[in-house]
Parts: C-alpha cells; structure tokens; sequence
C-alpha cells in the first residue's frame, strides 16, 4: 500500500515532485478542466472558422501536418507549435478545431505543474524548520517527520486553489480554445522552471542537471524567443544567489553597521548581503548593497559561479548564435517588429498585475491601513509596529520610480502602428483613453507607483506561523547566517526577476498583454501564504480568503471576456457581413 506522503529527502524528479496529490487538488482539476471545455465548446460552435492570428498558425500547422515546411513570412515566432500539431496528427488530425483542443490539453497539464512548482518552492523553506524543530503544530505535538510539511506549509485547499487561480489567468485561458502559441509556450518554460527548482535542492548540479536544463530550454526556445530570459537568465541570476549564498548572507541588522562595513565584509569573507523583502521593502540601499555585495562575491569566486550556470550560459550562446545567423530576433514580419527600448513596458506591467490580483493586493494594503490605528485597536505594540515601517512606501524609492517613469513616458513612449490599428484588442482602448490628454500619461505614473508597491508588497507578506521561531544565532561581526531562510522571497528574487521582466519586454515597441503572461505567473507563485488576519476565523494554516476571492474575481473576468468575445460582434464597413470579436 502506498504511503500517505512521498516526500522523501532525496532529490526531486525533474517534470515531477515526489508528492502526493490532495483530494482537493483533484477536485480543483476537475472543475478546471470542465469550464475550459464548455469555453472550447462554445468557442467551437460560434467561431469555427480560424480568427485573426489563427489566420496565420492554423494554415501552417495544416502544413506541417501534411509534410510541407515552407514558412509563411509573416509568423515571427519559431515553429513550435506546428511541430507539436504534426507530432500529433495522427491520433487528433489538424482541423482547426483538432488544434485548438490542442491548448485545451497543454492548459491543462499547465494546471499539474503549477500544483507541483508551488510546492516545491514553499517545502524547502518549511522543512529546514521541521528539522530545526522551530514549528510546532496545531495540537501541541513537535513534528518529527518531513511529510508533515507537506499537511502545514499550506492548507491543500489554498494550495489547490492557488494553482486554478494561476492557470486561470484571463491573458492565458482565453487563449486556452484558441489556436495561439502562449498556451505551449508557458507550459515550456514551467517545464523548463520545474527542471531548475529540482537542481537546485541538490548540493551540487550535476552534467544530468545541465543537460535537462538545457534540453528543457531549447524546448522553450522552439515557441518564443523571449522565452531566453525565463530559462536562461532568470534561473542563471537564481543559480548564481544560491551558490554565493552557501557562504552566507548578511541580514539587514547588518545594515546598522555602515554601507562600507559591509562591502568590506563581502570582500573578506565572499558573503553577500540579501535580506528578506519583508524587512527591506526592497528599499534602494539594500538593493544596491545586494547587487555591489554579489559583485564582489562572484569576483571571489568565478570558476565556481561559471560552473553554476555553464547550462545557461550554453542556453545564451545557442541563442546568440539563432540571432545572428537568422539576421533578426523574430523569424518573419521583421520590419514590424524591429527590437527597440520600450521602456514605459515596465511602467504598464504593475497596473496589469493589480487588475487581474486584485484581491491578493487587499494584504499590504490592509497591513498598511491596520498600523496606521491605535495599538490598542490593531493589537499590535508600539515597537512591532516600528519595526515593520518596510509595510509603507520608502520616499525615495517613490520619488526614485516617479521621476524615473516620467523620464520613461516623456522620452520613450512608443505607440506602435498596430495599436491604434486594430479596435478588435482591448489595449487598442486603453491607449485611446491615455492618448485622450496630453497630460494624462503622465498623472498615471503615481497610479503605476502604487500597483508596483502593492504588488512588490504582496510578496512581502509574512507566511503565517503558530509559533514564533527561536531566532537565528548569527556570525559576528556583521549578522551573517548560513542558515536557510523561512521565506524564498528575498529582496535577490525580486531583483532578478524585475531584471528578467524588464529584458523580456522593454525592448517589445508593441504594448502587447500576452508579453505578461510569465512575468505574471512568476510573481504569483511566490506570493506567500496569507498572514493569519487573511484566513478563515484567524486560525493558522486556514484557508486563505484572498485565494478564495481571487479564484472568484479571475472567473468572473473570464466569463466576462468570454461574453463579449462570442456574443459583442461588430462589424467593420470594409468588411460588412464578417463579424468581428474582441480579444486580447
């Protein structure tokens, strides 16, 4: 009889965690995969013909299918997809239909994977407490096995939800009964970040870990080229902290010390300085101490961050070498999609992030608005609240990203011919509403402020714990830790992945909502569990309300979506009798 937990202390495999799945998640899959096929059957029955860019990927997938390679000019990303269609032909055909259906599945082994990812980055953390014996759970009794991660690091109804709410992403399961690339191309990068975060529970990589990283991101590679920042540099930036942080890393009590203190203290001792995003509030001087401070560990030690990231690198090299022999990024239509600095993207990116998470940004918010009552009333006492000033806006990170987004705006907006082209696309509509005013650009740049804080904040949330831990007895003289830390969000991921973010869009000139997809879903897996204030009667471990709104708030921005896509037409005086939809 199989155990009721398969958690073991050996590495995980890399496309599967040893955990077991929760009846919850079951549950959750179905439901899933019930609405994404009654949104396919309707799509089918009211759009059976192919629509806008199918125009271009149903005829050449049909191609592929047939053995004909020719590449139509106008495609611009790699044949991926259509590989796929051909692999496939001879158990679903290649009607458009049979292709579409195609993204029903791939949307659905997305689901699978986000239930395993999620995990595996949350485990680790609370694990290394179990050993430590710092958790205690609910009944009184001291945990003693690493399986009862797995019942406490999170209810399996947060869990479960959390993945539905992920695959859920409007941008990404509309496209889930269409015949698009994004669908494939998320599910390849997953597949690619779970092949990382399985390496990197091990000691040491080993060639095997190279080698599936790089087949895994060559596989990626095949159905975007942006896709190079997600499985090359996002997991090298990742690979490179871990490494260097094996030596140590100073805390932000270290800061008290003086800047100067701590870059000599790096020089010595090759540490780095990374503290938790909770403490920071990812302030600028602890984001600068932490980039000089990995500068100079990596200096100390360069064969073994090389060795790190031999795999990426690779990845990074293979795909240079693409560039320069294909004369353009983009494969066809290259004149329309010359790459330029688009800087402004990474002003739009936050107010997206706070439409579709919402309800996951209620958390600082609330944080924020709970301390500024009396102790008395939010319960907390006067030194607790003090010591947590990172739940407010830093002044000169605000005065920083303001000044700078309205250089970005003045300079380097770019309004590309497609977007005021096409009033079939929802960005066609926001744009004409910023371009309504001169002045209006500029009056959104405090709005984009306040979803960037919101949403960097959201990862700062504290996970919920029954028992303080006992706290860490650190090196002296400067607060340095070998010790895991309880959360994965350390001001190095933020970092890391707002500098993936920024090299994966900002040298688009198109606006483009599918851009966001990955960054989005990055930052969502790591939004932690909800503080106790967020779950049902205030008990630790309960179900995470927000979740639960989020799940809601998602479905009925979907069903929305859905309405006006099949039921909206319109038609265009050039093209009177065809009916046109919107769309992302």
């Amino acid at each position: 009889m199989p155990s009721r937990h398969c958690l073991t202390s050996t590495a995980p495999s890399p496309f599967g965690f040893c955990i077991q799945m929760h009846w919850q998640e079951h549950v959750v899959s179905a439901v899933f995969a019930a609405g994404l096929a009654t949104w396919f059957a309707f799509v089918a029955k009211e759009v059976p013909a192919p629509y806008l860019d199918e125009f271009f990927h149903v005829p050449q997938a049909q191609k592929y299918c047939a053995g004909d390679y020719t590449w139509d000019p106008k495609i611009t990303t790699p044949p991926g997809l259509y590989l796929v269609a051909k692999l496939f032909s001879p158990l679903f055909g290649c009607s458009t239909t049979a292709l579409r259906a195609q993204n029903v599945l791939a949307l659905c082994f997305i689901l699978t994977r986000l239930f395993k990812i999620r995990k595996a980055i949350y485990l680790p953390c609370y694990v290394q407490r179990i050993k430590k014996g710092a958790v205690d759970k609910l009944d009184g009794s001291t945990p003693n096995t690493q399986t009862d991660a797995i019942e406490d690091a999170q209810t399996p109804f947060s869990a479960a939800l959390t993945a539905f709410n992920i695959a859920s992403f409007p941008p990404l399961y509309f496209f889930g009964a269409l015949y698009y690339t994004d669908v494939m191309s998320t599910a390849a990068v997953l597949m690619s970040y779970e092949v990382f975060l399985a390496s990197a529970t091990k000691q040491q990589r080993t060639f095997s870990d190279d080698v599936l990283a790089i087949i895994s991101g060559i596989v990626a590679l095949f159905f975007r080229q942006t896709n190079i920042f997600w499985v090359a540099v996002f997991p090298a930036g990742l690979t490179v902290v871990r490494m260097l942080g094996k030596n140590g890393r100073m805390k932000s009590s270290a800061a008290k010390d003086g800047h100067l203190a701590i870059l000599k203290e790096s020089w010595s001792r090759s540490v780095i300085y990374d503290c938790s995003l909770q403490d920071s509030g990812l302030a600028i001087s602890d984001s600068i101490l932490f980039v000089l401070t990995t500068a100079i560990a990596a200096l100390s030690s360069p064969l073994k961050v090389v060795r790190s990231v031999v795999a990426y690198v690779f990845l990074l090299v293979l795909f240079a070498g693409f560039v320069v022999w294909n004369g353009s990024v983009v494969l066809g239509d290259k004149s329309a999609h010359t790459a330029t600095i688009h800087t402004p993207q990474m002003l739009y990116i936050w107010p997206y992030i706070a439409l579709f998470s919402a309800p996951i940004l209620l958390g600082p918010l609330y944080r924020c608005l709970a301390n500024l009552l009396p102790s008395s009333i939010n319960g907390k006492t006067e030194t607790t609240q003090k010591s947590h000033s990172s739940i407010y806006p830093h002044p000169v990170q605000a005065a920083v990203f303001i000044s700078a987004g309205l250089l970005a705006v003045h300079f380097n907006t770019i309004i590309h011919p497609y977007t005021l082209a096409d009033n079939r696309h929802y960005v066609f509509y926001v744009f004409r509403l910023l371009l309504r005013h001169p002045v209006l650009k500029y009056l959104a740049v405090p709005v984009y402020y306040a979803c960037f804080w919101l949403s960097i904040q959201s990862l700062a949330h504290p996970t919920t714990n029954p028992v303080t831990p006992p706290p860490t007895v650190h090196s002296k003289p400067h607060q340095i830790s070998t010790t895991p830390t309880q959360s994965p969000v350390q001001i190095s991921f933020v970092i890391i992945w707002l500098v993936t973010t920024s090299l994966s869009v900002v040298t688009a000139p198109l606006v483009e909502p599918r851009y966001f997809i990955i960054p989005w879903i990055i930052w969502r897996l790591y939004v932690p569990h909800a503080p106790t204030a967020f779950t049902l009667k205030g008990r630790a471990y309960a179900p995470d309300l927000r979740v639960a709104v989020e799940a809601v708030w998602v479905s009925a921005i979907n069903q929305t979506l859905q309405y006006l896509f099949l039921h909206k037409t319109f038609t265009w005086p050039s093209e009177p009798g065809n009916k046109q939809r919107f769309l992302w």
